[in-house]
């Protein structure tokens, strides 16, 4: 009898203890999606939510979205509906967390242009350079603020992350654009992407979570800029010739130059 009950004691704390994993978990993948994300790019970003297989470490996050930096007029730079995580439970509450595996299937990138020199993906390229080195500082100097005593165990100053394995594949690039006068609108397809040892370029125990979070991210949108610029889809010195010439027609109407000194005859 005495042996049966002090089974029934470890077998109540271990599912207690599973049912405290369970919160701590969600507010990590919360964290690092929204807070660290946000911070990366200096835009919103957010997911709509997220299913957990907590007894196999694995995380599936649905409609996660980037914003667009300001003055752009599409809402999102990027969207996903589905980022597939495998997660080594047992270094969660190591100082490195081992990330085994992430899926991010079908993103929608929008790259969009205001100008030949001013595109969404150069300014969010600069974004992620500016931002990570002073973000991972303070992570390193203070901790990350919780909202709860779950998160702040589990998503504690000085955590590290590597990602033995990333794969982005069937995504797309939309061309937005308005040069000279003209919309465009057209898109090519995203190259595979595939990353391995993410974290370990630095130290092997791993990089910190922004660092981390910039690298994918660098990754995933230079890819795009590159795709786009290879695919030679805006035809740059033609739309400049032409944007420059409506400009200088502008100008002339304006001003009443082209009667006065007998432009555009």
């Amino acid at each position: 009898m005495k042996k049966f009950i002090i089974f029934l004691v470890i077998l109540a704390a271990i599912i207690a203890g599973i049912y405290y994993k369970a919160p701590s978990l969600e507010n990590i993948v919360q964290t690092v999606v929204h807070k660290y994300g946000s911070q990366v790019t200096g835009t919103e970003v957010n997911l709509g939510g997220f299913k957990l297989a907590l007894t196999k470490g694995e995380v599936e996050i649905n409609n996660l979205t980037v914003a667009n930096p300001k003055n752009y007029s599409q809402p999102n730079i990027m969207s996903v509906g589905r980022v597939a995580v495998k997660v080594n439970l047992k270094s969660i509450l190591s100082d490195t967390i081992i990330i085994e595996n992430v899926e991010i299937e079908k993103p929608e990138i929008t790259y969009e242009l205001l100008s030949i020199t001013q595109n969404n993906v150069s300014q969010l390229l600069e974004n992620i350079k500016k931002n990570t080195t002073s973000a991972d500082s303070k992570t390193e100097e203070t901790p990350a603020p919780a909202e709860n005593k779950a998160e702040q165990t589990e998503v504690k100053n000085g955590k590290k992350v590597v990602v033995n394995k990333l794969t982005v594949s069937g995504g797309n690039i939309n061309l937005a654009a308005s040069l000279a006068g003209r919309a465009a609108s057209t898109s090519v397809p995203l190259p595979t992407i595939e990353m391995k040892d993410i974290g370990k370029e630095k130290n092997k125990n791993g990089a910190g979570i922004t660092d981390t979070l910039s690298t994918i991210l660098h990754k995933i949108f230079s890819t795009a800029s590159e795709t786009i610029v290879s695919s030679k889809l805006v035809d740059a010195k033609n739309a400049a010739a032409e944007s420059l010439n409506s400009v200088v027609d502008g100008i002339k109407e304006k001003s009443g130059l082209k009667e006065l000194f007998g432009f555009g005859k």
